[in-house]
């Protein structure tokens, strides 16, 4: 999303009546956990400089932003539970998930969300793009949608509380907000390229020492 998205994006939500914007801002929450790419922590922040440039209760956007993710948490966990509590359907889904190479990786992932599920949901909100597979994954390894939301609740509460007082403290400065976001996701993708670049160097080095062994 460029400046001059921005630019209307801000100008269309101060130009709304309160509640339709607060609506606004739960659905684009919302959204990003069941399409990823739509930019949800983008449109949060606008409405974070609508709090001090338009008037906005913090409350209320706070309140907003929360919801829609809990909802969107909530409809990916569904997707996870349903997938596992249907392994005999036909779908591509359950097709591609049981596929020779695929079926051991998915269920390696299903135990550790099974032993350590909440640190990882509670991470869920600092990784970009892969947010709505910790809940789908959540969901397989049928962990309780109550323990998941919860978890769910205070990471969003934490990111999304960070979002709003960048928002807030650059108020309209468009640019500022723009150069923010992008160093963060940058430096995030940066930070798993390197971890993924790790973990085939130290599969390569295994596959190498057992072809030398053997």
């Amino acid at each position: 999303m460029d400046a001059l998205s921005l630019d209307n994006m801000f100008a269309y939500l101060s130009g709304q009546v309160l509640w339709w914007g607060l609506l606004v801002l739960m659905f684009s929450a919302m959204i990003e956990y069941v399409f990823p790419p739509f930019p949800g922590d983008t449109i949060t922040v606008v409405g974070a400089m609508l709090i001090p440039n338009a008037g906005w209760p913090w409350q209320g956007v706070f309140a907003a932003v929360i919801l829609g993710s809990m909802i969107g948490a909530a409809f990916d966990w569904w997707v996870g539970d349903w997938v596992a509590r249907n392994e005999d359907r036909n779908t591509w889904l359950h097709r591609f998930l049981a596929r020779e190479k695929v079926q051991p990786k998915v269920q390696t992932l299903l135990e550790r969300f099974e032993r350590r599920g909440s640190v990882y949901i509670l991470l869920n909100r600092f990784i970009p793009a892969f947010r709505a597979f910790f809940f789908v994954a959540a969901g397989m390894a049928h962990l309780r949608l109550g323990n998941v939301l919860f978890f769910a609740a205070v990471s969003a509460a934490a990111w999304n509380g960070m979002l709003l007082g960048v928002g807030y403290l650059v108020g309209f400065q468009v640019d500022t907000l723009m150069t923010w976001v992008q160093r963060y996701t940058t430096a995030v993708w940066i930070i798993l390229g390197s971890l993924c670049a790790a973990w085939l160097t130290l599969k390569l080095i295994k596959y190498l020492r057992r072809r030398s062994a053997g």
